[in-house]
């Protein structure tokens, strides 16, 4: 008997094919297996019995890292079954990715087994530092096209010893494209001053550079890092280099033990830091590092080696910071020359103390992810702050637009999503598949903008992907939006090619998304956002049923003063909110040039802007009054809240009424009006002010939902926007909503800040109808 099956997900880059030749083998199975770019096809001939068990083994048995989406089987009848003698693995067909988009595996950390041989003495890879096999390394940040073979990556550049080759066709590394040792692939070398060393004296020289307290580049797996010991000498100088000047950074550990000495680790924070992602997990502190480390963050934000060189380094020195190689908000450096040129120029007065790297290409730059863990009631759940390495290029499935459900014009529909302007991703979508791309950071950036405009062309051409959709958002002053006209004439579409979606609609569809459903109560709450009504939105309340969006309120507008400075300066913001209380006594502190320019509309702009209050309040309270870094004011005003401990505090009451037109309006002049007042009085400390801050918006946030139900009768509340990072926000009105009877979901695939506008973009693409 003989049967084609067919295997679609995430079966390249590891070692999927190997597995089912060993597989077929051990049941007896002639035939062969091949990459087909967004698939495995296999023929496999034997009787009805070892065929049955063989497909089993496939669906329970296969690779640490591979997922299986779909597997179909069908007989093929009169295949000649004496052609074959034994089991092979072919080499891939041309493929033809036209139907869908196909699955393919983001860069992988260092697995047990490697580096349990790159820590043996007597392991011919010993200390080598670029250790990979069929389950773990480069993946997409190495490929030139698929499907996925050495020929097909930045290791063509090199080849195989006899001893890898011979490994390469049988083992653990059979067809592992990533393959290298001592003696063959990709080497480290440090280059400092004017000079240059190699292999084992390579990573030596580093650890000296790096032990006496100097900084280097470092040639990751996905892009250039900067490295450093976690002490107030070498992390200033850090700052100053890369002109960070308050940024908490991440620090790397060799092991989880190491970890625990410093955070308290959860069984979810355990996992995720032991993942094959590597990313950054925010873990409450249990000791910490100098103050220039971590800054005054609750958090240090802890990571384990993601490639042999890095535990190598870890293990000689302890923890150390490891940072993206760039310039503060500016793209990550992946590119030898260019590090060499902005990092290692000894005629800046600036500049690192050598650079520790290799000749092996990296193709896409991925900065590492960060991740943190709440608690509900709903239990643990997974929160992106960042998502890159480790996940780019997986895609979010969708569970309600599954191909077999899919009919009509719209099902072939292809969508490009161009995202927000702030921290940017963009997201290619067909049929149950929505791949968001890395973090790539603020378009406002030159550099960012341009490697926006040079990786959409790239990641196209790498999925083969064509589309007949754009979605941007609707702001006409985006980067984005702008780029999309552009593309619109590149690629000989008409202007109907171009669907604008309001920012926080595009917020909610993206919670739509991952959750599968079709409607929902949507909270979207974030610093920013072009309103329909042109004023500046970011406390909403809507009402989504499939792609039709009802706005049924939002937070009280606020004008403020400043145009794009009010964002950074918390400050100004406060006095702005001062003026809109109108307080007794509170007019004679507010500067005259603010009243001013509220009085006269000069630069001025009304907004709903939840981020905005945070601010206010944070500088109100005294907590932190401007923000270096995006969310710096509220991330500060959540800390103090985290400190309260059960005492008596005070009883804020953020008002729920409905305005002339019937709108909800939840009333935040008389909201921070309360807050002057409490604090005027002094009963009251920062701690139980914050903290009561945080209570009295979860209530109103249950309070609209309640006037939403009561007129729709839905049930389901989506949260979303960059507010809802604040994990004592997110975490109350997970916990309030849900014991009033509500089905609550946030995002837990992409973050919830501007990073995930692109998925709700896409998926409103695909779900619209001609």
């Amino acid at each position: 008997m003989t049967i084609k099956i067919r295997v679609k997900g995430a079966v390249q880059g590891v070692g999927f094919r190997p597995f089912i030749a060993e597989t077929a083998t051990k049941y007896g199975i002639k035939g062969n297996v091949k990459n087909i770019g967004a698939a495995v096809d296999i023929l496999a001939i034997g009787n009805r019995d070892e065929l049955d068990l063989f497909i089993e083994s496939i669906k329970s048995e296969y690779p640490a890292g591979a997922f299986i989406l779909d597997l179909s089987a069908e007989e093929i009848v009169n295949y000649d079954e004496t052609s074959l003698s034994e089991f092979m693995i072919v080499p891939s067909d041309e493929i033809d990715l036209s139907s869908e988009l196909p699955v393919f595996l983001p860069d992988i950390g260092i697995c047990d087994d490697c580096m349990n041989e790159m820590l043996d003495e007597k392991d011919r890879r010993y200390h080598y530092p670029l250790i990979s096999c069929a389950v773990c390394g480069p993946r997409v940040s190495i490929l030139n096209k698929l499907p996925y073979d050495r020929d097909t990556t930045t290791m063509i550049d090199f080849e195989m010893c006899g001893d890898c080759d011979s490994e390469y066709r049988r083992g653990r590394r059979r067809h592992a494209q990533t393959i290298s040792c001592h003696s063959c692939g990709p080497q480290m070398i440090f280059r400092y001053s004017e000079s240059e060393v190699n292999r084992e004296e390579a990573v030596e020289k580093a650890i000296e550079v790096l032990s006496n307290g100097g900084i280097i580049g470092l040639k990751g797996i996905s892009g250039y890092q900067l490295v450093c010991l976690p002490t107030t000498e070498a992390a200033t100088r850090l700052r100053e280099l890369k002109g960070r000047e308050r940024k908490p950074f991440a620090v790397m550990f060799s092991v989880l033990e190491e970890i625990s000495e410093y955070c308290y680790v959860n069984d979810r924070e355990k996992d995720l830091l032991l993942s094959s992602a590597r990313p950054i997990v925010l873990l409450q502190k249990k000791k910490d590092f100098p103050e220039q480390v971590c800054r005054d963050s609750r958090y240090i934000g802890a990571f384990l080696p993601s490639s042999g060189i890095h535990r190598l380094l870890c293990d000689e020195l302890g923890p150390l910071i490891v940072t993206s190689a760039n310039k503060s908000d500016q793209p990550m450096i992946y590119s030898d020359e260019k590090f060499f040129d902005i990092f290692l120029d000894e005629k800046n007065e600036l500049h690192a103390d050598g650079v520790l790297y290799h000749k092996r290409k990296i193709n896409i730059a991925q900065d590492d992810s960060v991740l943190f863990v709440i608690r509900s009631s709903k239990g643990f759940s997974t929160q992106f702050i960042r998502r890159s390495r480790g996940y780019f290029p997986l895609p979010v499935l969708l569970k309600n637009n599954s191909p077999e459900s899919c009919s009509g014009a719209s099902c072939n529909k292809a969508v490009l999503a161009l995202g927000a302007d702030l921290k940017n991703t963009f997201a290619f979508a067909k049929k149950d598949k929505i791949i968001p791309s890395q973090h790539l950071g603020d378009l406002a950036d030159v550099d960012v903008f341009e490697e926006y405009k040079k990786l959409i062309p790239y990641c196209r051409g790498l999925f083969h992907f064509s589309f007949d959709r754009m979605i941007c958002d609707k702001h006409p002053g985006y980067f984005s939006s702008g780029y999309a006209a552009k593309l619109l004439q590149a690629n000989n579409l008409d202007d109907s090619s171009i669907i604008k979606v309001q920012h926080h609609h595009a917020h909610i569809f993206s919670v739509m998304a991952e959750s599968g459903i079709d409607s929902c109560i949507g909270i979207s709450f974030d610093g920013t956002g072009y309103g329909d009504d042109g004023k500046v939105w970011g406390g909403e309340y809507f009402y989504c049923n499939e792609t039709s969006v009802k706005r049924f309120g939002h937070m009280s507008y606020i004008k403020l003063c400043g145009g794009d400075m009010a964002p950074k300066k918390a400050d100004l913001v406060r006095d702005c909110y001062r003026f809109a209380c109108d307080n007794d006594g509170e007019s004679d502190i507010i500067p005259d040039i603010i009243r001013s320019a509220l009085n006269n509309n000069i630069n001025t702009y009304e907004t709903s802007s939840v981020g905005r209050l945070f601010d206010a309040v944070s500088s109100l309270l005294g907590i932190c009054g401007y923000n270096s870094y995006e969310g710096e004011c509220a991330t500060a005003l959540e800390k103090e809240a985290w400190k309260y401990t059960g005492i008596d505090r005070p009883e804020f009451e953020l008002k729920v009424y409905r305005d002339d037109n019937g709108n909800i309006i939840t009333d935040q002049a008389d909201f921070f009006r309360q807050i002057v007042e409490c604090q005027r009085e002094g009963k009251y400390n920062t701690v139980l002010c914050a903290y009561a801050f945080h209570v009295a918006i979860t209530t109103a946030i249950k309070s609209v939902c309640d006037i939403i139900r009561e007129e729709t009768g839905e049930k389901k509340v989506c949260l979303s926007g960059g507010v809802f990072m604040n994990r004592l926000l997110l975490t109350k009105t997970i916990n309030l909503l849900s014991i009033s009877g509500y089905e609550v979901y946030w995002n837990q695939q992409v973050p919830a800040s501007d990073a995930g506008i692109s998925l709700g973009q896409a998926y409103y693409g695909l779900m619209l109808s001609e």
